[in-house]
């Protein structure tokens, strides 16, 4: 005779889901979710401009809990977005970054972010035509945490030093905090700088960096803090083939025609690196950007 409970045991066994699969459930999700985040983000910006406010539904375990919370919506013509969630895809593109030597995720300013110690490890994207500037405006923006403010340590850039001549032409756009503390944004030809700063380690600092017509400024934390106007004469094309790299200065080995073994290398975390290519953003929308709450842009 068949012992029910025996029966019901085993089917139960066979019914039961794989130990992994919330994990798998989750990591498709997430998936699932920052190849949308850009479609909200557009949707977004139609609900807000009817009065409402763009929503997520956030999940744990499975389930929903509490009440939807808001996100703010991603501002119009960006180009380019390395969330730094756990994965290097490109939200807008889908295409990936590349992680060197031990780049790693870890706490970010909004979910993760790109961990580097200062030691050879760097983030790179593969040369793409979309994320050229030519002779239009841009915006660049980010989140940084520094572990330590000694020597230089770019930010982003696409960047090939050709020669440390000062009438060399060198070629593309550097975005760095400075030996001096201070942030600059160099194209060639020329460049701005801010004056020397306090920058505090441990703490997460944002970061823009924009060109409207031939005006280039530095903001950190919503206020500028570097600007200079080029001749009208002088037309500034920054555009490279060189990889867009966050963290590192491309040297012979990672970078065709530059000669600067320097590295540059960051200490610290970098957060939600955007590029604007054709856009650069008013004021209100950098602040609007950097004071995104803890569910971020969509």
């Amino acid at each position: 005779m068949i012992d029910h409970r025996d029966a019901l045991e085993q089917a139960r066994r066979a019914l039961r889901p794989p130990e992994d699969a919330y994990e798998r459930l989750r990591k498709r999700r997430d998936r699932k979710f920052r190849n949308r985040r850009i479609a909200a983000g557009t949707l977004g910006l139609v609900i807000v401009a009817g009065g409402l406010s763009a929503v997520v539904i956030t999940f744990r375990g499975g389930s929903q809990v509490g009440s939807v919370a808001s996100c703010s919506p991603a501002q119009a013509g960006l180009t380019g977005w390395w969330s730094g969630d756990g994965g290097t895809s490109d939200v807008v593109a889908g295409g990936d970054a590349i992680l060197h030597g031990d780049a790693t995720f870890g706490s970010g300013r909004i979910g993760q972010a790109f961990v580097l110690d200062g030691d050879g490890d760097f983030v790179s994207v593969p040369h793409d035509p979309d994320l050229d500037f030519g002779t239009a405006d841009f915006t660049v923006a980010l989140w940084v945490n520094f572990n330590t403010t000694e020597g230089e340590q770019i930010l982003v850039e696409k960047w090939v030093q050709r020669s440390f001549d000062r009438d060399s032409h060198q070629i593309g756009w550097t975005f760095t905090k400075l030996n001096s503390n201070r942030i600059g944004f160099g194209l060639d030809p020329g460049g701005i700088a801010s004056a020397r700063l306090d920058i505090p380690v441990g703490t997460w600092i944002h970061l823009a960096a924009r060109r409207s017509g031939n005006m280039v400024e530095i903001l950190m934390n919503g206020n500028v803090i570097a600007s200079g106007t080029a001749p009208e004469d002088v037309v500034i094309d920054p555009d490279s083939r060189a990889s867009l790299k966050f963290g590192h200065r491309g040297g012979p080995d990672d970078t065709p025609r530059s000669i600067d073994e320097s590295g540059f290398f960051l200490d610290g975390r970098i957060d939600e690196v955007k590029v604007f290519a054709g856009r650069a953003l008013s004021d209100e929308e950098i602040r609007a950007d950097m004071g995104a709450d803890a569910n971020g842009m969509c």
